[in-house]
């Protein structure tokens, strides 16, 4: 996938869906492997969630696992995690679990990266065609994420096998689980990334496998029909006569 493959797949889903956030591009770096030009390594810890948002911005980004100032983001991309984190003490403490054992459960069971397997995760606008994507990112409405969702579906009638991820959303459910699960998946975010980002309430994640990318825009161009007569409110106003206009 080239430059002007990638910049016009990212029209695609804008226009298609008209999502307002420019689709975002992470890749997993291996060790050994240099970072490609154009990129910069922050120089100051971050979130993933922040890198992520900072790419909707325009910015290329180069965040080490080891540098994230993220509890449990860290441990996502196989990297140490402190030990009030893996003792659940940290999300216990914010109120997020009755008891640190709830918390070490929930976070155990989130979807990793074999430790020290990840040297760098970059992210860019999906649009500057930095690199080949191993995920795009997207902050959606739910509107919009229902028809993502829907290509999956679409070709031969398979659900989605989703694993909600209440905690690490951005790193763990919608990076790591779509890399690894190579199946589009959805997060609501999580306290972390709400508080640590400009994310709204009205907003969610969507996690494209790179992979999949071209089919999901394809499939979305065949949808645009069902798309614009969904949005249309045909059938409700057809129903309701007197809320024309509402």
């Amino acid at each position: 996938m080239n430059h002007l493959d990638q910049r016009d797949i990212s029209r695609k889903l804008i226009e298609t869906l008209g999502i307002e956030k420019a689709p975002v591009a992470a890749k997993f770096m291996r060790p050994g492997e240099s970072v490609p030009e154009g990129f910069s390594v922050p120089q100051r810890r971050m979130r993933f969630c922040q890198a992520v948002m900072e790419a909707t911005w325009g910015k290329a980004l180069a965040v080490q696992p080891t540098d994230m100032a993220c509890g449990p983001g860290p441990g996502s991309f196989g990297a140490p995690v402190k030990e009030k984190v893996f003792r659940g003490e940290v999300h216990h403490a914010l109120g997020l679990f009755e008891k640190p054992e709830a918390a070490v459960r929930c976070l155990s069971a989130n979807t990793k990266m074999m430790p020290g397997s990840v040297a760098y995760v970059l992210v860019a606008p999906l649009e500057a065609g930095m690199m080949e994507p191993d995920v795009v990112i997207l902050r959606v409405t739910p509107e919009q994420a229902m028809w993502l969702c829907q290509t999956w579906t679409y070709p031969e009638g398979h659900h989605l096998k989703i694993d909600l991820q209440t905690e690490a959303c951005v790193c763990s459910g919608i990076a790591v689980s779509t890399y690894l699960k190579n199946e589009i998946q959805i997060g609501l975010g999580c306290y972390g990334s709400r508080s640590a980002t400009d994310m709204g309430p009205g907003e969610m994640l969507v996690g494209i496998p790179g992979k999949l990318l071209e089919r999901t825009v394809e499939v979305l161009v065949k949808m645009s029909k069902p798309i614009s007569d969904s949005r249309s409110k045909r059938i409700f106003i057809e129903a309701y006569p007197e809320k024309r206009g509402d």
